[in-house]
């Protein structure tokens, strides 16, 4: 038995849903006329609506209690502050810097990292500046036309969203690809569709040592070498966001065109960082620091809120109460919001990769249940896809509802009060069920969710929203006791490939089961199989 299960908040919680679970959402709202008043904040621009949780307030002084008992209020401040947070790699963890809006004043190991910041958010400006005004121009001295961000995980996932997010905002007649996978074919569509004397490429890459990004580099600087002969084309069209220079230089990527990354940023952590260089490029410098400014509010809200009245804190402690006390497996992430399609994939990455752990940071194997499955989709697709399942079926689930209360950029006039009664009413529906007296008709209902209204998508909003979830993230893992900073099942996954890689270069085939002793023979079997069409 571990530590947190045996802690007195753990018992009175366990002993709570005992008694909570006797009584339907439905029932908790006759009671109580005022819960969404009661179980409800705001905070610029920022709506949250908790009330459909199944919760009362002795729920959340518990809760709290909880939060109190595992020093969350101290982890808070080791996060920001700077102490070792990811502890299997013995480094902070500082997204929050990133943000920040002081040019001093944050000292990790001898140096104060906040002038590193701004410097390299500065050089940002100048490039923008730069291909704004046709002074960075192609090899063959054509303007730019074409940007291409080659990355993977947190180095596409999250600019991927944002610039899909905020392509209202864009002022630019750039045009952003992004390629995260390698595959020849999509590669190869995407290459006939550009002008290589007007495409600028970006690898984004923390290690700059990732397969899948170094391969699709690989394949580009030919392409471009062939379509622009006798011209020094990595100079003109390669840029790197990166923490490791050195690596980019012997690419052979020049000093000027490596935007930093740093050690103490992981990578699902890293979009207010250069990784966010793609998204500047199309939105803006003046767009992507409002959007740091929006995290950065975030940001003070969860450091300096009490828990009852502090969003990150309140949607990590009600996670943690379905997951671990009304046993939910599955947490749905539904944006009413079209320039939201990448944010649930988004956030699966960031939450279980961040919180997908089964060993404590003391190196014991936890006895509870950590990060639920996350997916999700627009949320008028998925009620035509997977809604029904969560109507009828029998799995435990939670979700949250995003939309935008406004809509002034909209291109057209398009009836938004549509999809807002759409999600307004399949949350009610998730909480309220229906009954009917032919068996088939009945839906159960019961099911909680969060509702996040944002008074209007723009680069501010969209900073709070990545930030809530971020610190979300962290009140959980702290809860979990676990470091939700490194990803070592995502890394041996790496280590296998490499091996087999090679093994499915060779010519020769091998007998099954004799090629490679540390091999099963499912693997050695379709890697004899692979090889075999290579005839």
């Amino acid at each position: 038995m571990s530590s947190l299960t045996t802690m007195p908040a753990w018992k009175a919680l366990e002993q709570h849903a005992e008694e909570i679970k006797k009584k339907s959402l439905v029932e908790l709202f006759t009671v109580d006329s005022k819960r969404f008043k009661k179980f409800s904040l705001q905070e610029s621009g920022l709506t949250l609506d908790y009330s459909k949780n199944p919760i009362i307030e002795k729920t959340l002084d518990l809760l709290c209690q909880l939060a109190d008992a595992v020093h969350l209020k101290q982890h808070i401040h080791d996060l920001f502050s700077g102490k070792c947070v990811n502890t299997t790699q013995q480094l902070p963890a500082l997204h929050t810097a990133l943000r920040d809006p002081r040019s001093s004043g944050l000292i990790v190991n001898g140096t104060d990292i906040l002038s590193t910041i701004h410097a390299a958010l500065d050089k940002m400006a100048v490039f923008l500046t730069h291909i704004q005004e046709n002074k960075r121009l192609g090899a063959t001295g054509q303007a730019i036309t074409d940007i291409v961000n080659l990355g993977i995980g947190g180095s596409d996932l999250g600019p991927l969203m944002a610039a899909t997010s905020l392509k209202p905002y864009q002022h630019t007649s750039l045009r952003l690809h992004f390629v995260s996978h390698i595959d020849n074919n999509a590669l190869y569509q995407l290459l006939k569709q550009l002008n290589a004397e007007t495409t600028l490429v970006i690898i984004a890459s923390k290690s700059f040592t990732t397969l899948e990004t170094l391969s699709n580099a690989k394949t580009i600087l030919h392409w471009l070498q062939k379509k622009i002969p006798n011209k020094s084309v990595i100079n003109q069209h390669f840029l790197a966001a990166t923490a490791q220079v050195e690596k980019a230089s012997q690419f052979g990527i020049a000093q000027e065109n490596i935007f930093p990354l740093w050690d103490w940023v992981g990578g699902r952590f890293s979009l207010c960082s250069c990784i966010g260089l793609s998204v500047a490029l199309t939105i803006g410098m003046e767009n992507f620091r409002d959007f740091l400014r929006g995290a950065h509010a975030l940001d003070q809200h969860f450091y300096n809120h009490p828990w009852q009245k502090n969003m990150p804190v309140l949607l990590g402690l009600l996670g943690v109460w379905q997951r671990n006390f009304l046993s939910a497996e599955a947490h749905i992430i539904l944006p009413y919001d079209s320039a939201l399609k990448y944010f649930p994939v988004y956030l699966q990455q960031l939450e279980m990769e961040s919180n997908g752990k089964s060993t404590r940071i003391d190196n014991t194997k936890v006895d509870y249940a950590t990060c639920p499955l996350i997916f999700g989709e627009l949320g008028l697709n998925a009620q035509h896809a997977f809604y029904q399942l969560f109507h009828q079926g029998t799995a435990r689930f939670s979700a949250d509802f995003i939309f935008s209360l406004s809509h002034s950029k909209q291109a057209c006039d398009h009836p938004h009060q549509q999809v807002i009664a759409s999600a307004l009413s399949q949350s009610k529906a998730f909480m309220e069920g229906y009954s009917s007296d032919i068996a088939y008709k009945t839906l159960l209902g019961n099911h909680a969710s969060n509702t996040l209204a944002l008074a209007e998508l723009t680069p501010f909003t969209l900073g709070m929203l990545v930030a809530l979830y971020e610190h979300k993230v962290f009140v959980q893992s702290v809860i979990w006791q676990i470091n939700p900073f490194d990803q070592w099942g995502v890394e041996y996954g790496k280590q296998l490939s490499q091996s087999i890689y090679h093994d499915l270069a060779e010519t020769a085939v091998s007998p099954l089961g004799s090629h490679h002793t540390t091999l099963d023979s499912s693997t050695q079997g379709l890697i004899d199989l692979y090889r075999s069409y290579l005839k």
